[in-house]
């Protein structure tokens, strides 16, 4: 990003870097939930109100120290304009988005399945979830016909979760499976209940997956969710969100974990003779991205985002090139994720983050009102008594923004000309800044986005603050210089492509820089000892003419290479010039010449490329 504004503004152009600092709200949640763990207490110890300012003086320690670490490496910020996430004019910017989809009917109240981490008790936007490939099992297990009919007095049923069939409310065959086909519409007794269930006809069944019937799990599946909205059928759920068996699973496992309810079922059904065998397989299965906690999709009440409208019309922009991606492959990786895109569950339920302004009247669930007087635990409004929702926004929701609320103040500056970020974020940042920023302002929020590879540590792993794997560049920094580090971040990188961190890059680049202090000690001494009356340019050999020449030739393509974001070879391209062309021969030749108006213009022109 530095490099960028300050070529552009040697170049006498208008620019302004935009300095910001995410309030970060899951990620900050769990390091502060591992600080009160530490100190034997938890989040229910204290009120929503309490965690809240505890919190935020927290984070505000933490700012200090990014602030001072973007300092450190020189960043020429605009520093009065610096911008954080719960600032009072993001929080209004953000209620007012809110506010519009609320009166466009694209914000909605719906009890959906969501992504819910039972340890630290939040639902999660389905690129959140971490999705792990595991050694698991597939069991079969017979659910008995009510009547025999076709030849068969039962169907067996293929899962990986045994545990959930206490909430089955159908199985499912594939219409096209001739098997099963005068089956449909039949009923089933439901394993360990005392309960009859349907056989359904559906197109999720896959007629080559086990056995070809499924169970249909509404309240813990999101395929099953989804099938059941097709056909009517009830959500029973078994699984609480502590992530134990609740009441609906029956006396005999309520209060179990999944871990436990699993074994007993599988006990149970080799009782009553009803296992009819299992597989071992390999199966994909998700997980909280910062503590690991295997999720579970729950059915719960959220606010949801109706991204259709939205994604339609970032797909229509991006597919007509009025933003341009580097890499450029990105382009189309983002294009398909938005086209598959689902309703944006934005409700999180931690207590540090902007408060979503809505309150629900106390004697009417259905009945919900927008107010931002979320300081206050219960409003009036017309006679009627409304309690606030304790859930904050998703953190992305805010984020999603930042464009158009950074340059409010100087709106001449919207559209920007370029977003940098981490390849990581195509999806949470980059595909919400485009979707938010044509919904409010009609305009595309940047003409450019630039996707750097993540700096991973040494080990190859992404930094966190939530791991403690965080390299602090101000150690770097008080080793090796801020010019180093900044050298060797860029060194034989492309763009979105990961990399370690390499100290040895910083090594190097710092004995370039060790290389520019002595040819500018040098230089100086050979000025002050060779006076001259101007500073006209007199070229007193070829070694001195072809020294200009390489200069001028470098520039030129440090531009080029700059313009087109390929930092990592203008970094190549300077250190050539000097340890090679200029340090190497041209500054040892001028130990004899001593032509000091030269060595003073070789040598600015050299450190304005290098700035």
């Amino acid at each position: 990003e530095d490099i960028l504004v300050r070529y552009y503004r040697m170049n006498g152009k208008n620019a302004w870097y935009i300095p910001g600092a995410d309030h970060a709200g899951f990620e900050t949640w769990v390091v502060y939930e591992r600080k009160l763990e530490a100190e034997g207490k938890t989040r229910f110890d204290y009120s929503r109100d309490d965690l809240y300012n505890q919190v935020w003086s927290f984070v505000y320690e933490q700012r200090g120290n990014m602030e001072l670490q973007i300092r450190a490496l020189g960043a020429s910020c605009d520093w009065s304009s610096l911008t954080f996430t719960l600032d009072p004019k993001v929080i209004d910017t953000v209620y007012g988005t809110f506010k519009k989809l609320w009166d466009d009917k694209l914000i909605y109240r719906g009890e959906k399945l969501v992504n819910f981490c039972t340890k630290h008790q939040t639902a999660f936007a389905d690129i959140e979830v971490t999705h792990k490939e595991e050694q698991g099992t597939l069991w079969q297990i017979a659910y008995p016909l009510v009547e025999p009919k076709a030849g068969y007095t039962e169907l067996v049923v293929s899962t990986t979760r045994p545990e959930t069939l206490l909430g089955d409310t159908a199985i499912a065959v594939n219409p096209k499976d001739k098997r099963y086909k005068d089956l449909v519409g039949s009923m089933v007794k439901l394993p360990l209940t005392e309960r009859e269930i349907p056989v359904i006809a559906d197109e999720h069944a896959d007629i080559e997956y086990g056995t070809g019937v499924v169970k249909i799990t509404p309240a813990h599946d999101q395929n099953d969710f989804e099938v059941a909205q097709r056909h009517n059928l009830p959500m029973v759920t078994v699984i609480g969100f502590d992530g134990k068996m609740n009441a609906n699973a029956g006396f005999n496992y309520e209060h179990l974990t999944t871990k436990q309810a699993r074994t007993k079922v599988l006990e149970a059904l080799q009782t009553q003779d009803l296992l009819r065998g299992e597989t071992p397989i390999k199966h994909a299965v998700g997980h909280c991205y910062k503590c690991d906690t295997r999720i579970e999709p729950l059915l719960k009440e959220q606010w949801f985002v109706d991204v259709k409208p939205l994604a339609e019309r970032a797909i229509k922009v991006l597919e007509e090139g009025k933003i341009k991606f580097h890499p450029a492959s990105k382009k189309n990786v983002l294009i398909n994720y938005l086209k598959q895109l689902k309703d944006w569950n934005i409700s999180r339920q931690i207590p540090w983050g902007i408060p979503i302004p809505a309150f629900v009247n106390v004697d009417d669930p259905k009945d919900w009102i927008y107010d931002t007087r979320v300081s206050e635990e219960e409003i009036k409004v017309n006679g009627k008594t409304y309690r606030r929702d304790n859930d904050t926004f998703d953190t992305w929701f805010s984020s999603g923004q930042w464009p158009y609320i950074t340059t409010s103040d100087r709106p001449d500056h919207y559209p920007t000309s370029v977003m940098e970020t981490g390849a990581d974020l195509l999806f949470q940042w980059v595909g919400r800044m485009i979707m938010l920023g044509l919904y409010v302002t009609d305009e595309i929020p940047f003409k450019d986005v630039y996707m750097h590879g993540m700096v991973l540590d040494e080990k190859g792993q992404k930094m966190s603050k939530s791991k403690g794997n965080v390299i602090n560049p101000i150690e770097i920094v008080s080793k090796y210089g801020s010019d180093a580090l900044r050298l060797g971040l860029i060194a034989s990188r492309s763009a979105g492509v990961n990399q370690a961190f390499s100290t040895s890059k910083v090594m190097a680049s710092r004995n370039l820089c060790n290389k520019v202090w002595n040819i500018s000690r040098l230089v100086q001494d050979i000025v002050d000892n060779n006076p001259t009356d101007n500073d006209k340019l007199e070229l007193k050999n070829l070694g001195e003419d072809w020294i200009c020449e390489q200069i001028n030739k470098t520039s030129k393509q440090l531009q080029k290479l700059v313009e087109h974001y390929r930092f990592a070879e203008a970094g190549d391209l300077i250190y050539d010039l000097i340890w090679n062309k200029y340090a190497d021969w041209f500054v040892e030749s001028e130990k004899l010449w001593k032509n000091a108006n030269l060595l003073k213009s070789t040598l600015e022109q050299i450190l304005k490329m290098l700035h």
